[in-house]
């Protein structure tokens, strides 16, 4: 099982707005697939699943707040 986490996305940022979450339980994702879009004080981010795979959670919704290194979507 691999974890996606929520990246830093600077040397102040230590929460970040998860702004869509594109994937869902059951889907298939190859590495560069986008799982979820984050924004921060200036930036909008893609986070991508890093593995190809199967989501088999996603722990977050559209609207959460959420700190850097959460875990946001498990890969199997």
């Amino acid at each position: 099982m691999t974890d996606v986490f929520v990246p830093k996305m600077g040397m102040s940022t230590i929460e970040v707005e998860i702004l869509e979450v594109l994937v869902s339980v059951g889907d298939t994702v190859a590495a560069d697939t986008t799982v979820a879009l984050i924004g921060g004080d200036k930036a909008e981010v893609e986070i991508p699943a890093g593995v190809d795979g199967v989501v088999s959670e996603v722990l977050v919704r559209a609207g959460d707040e959420s700190e850097v290194g959460r875990v946001i979507v498990r890969i199997e």
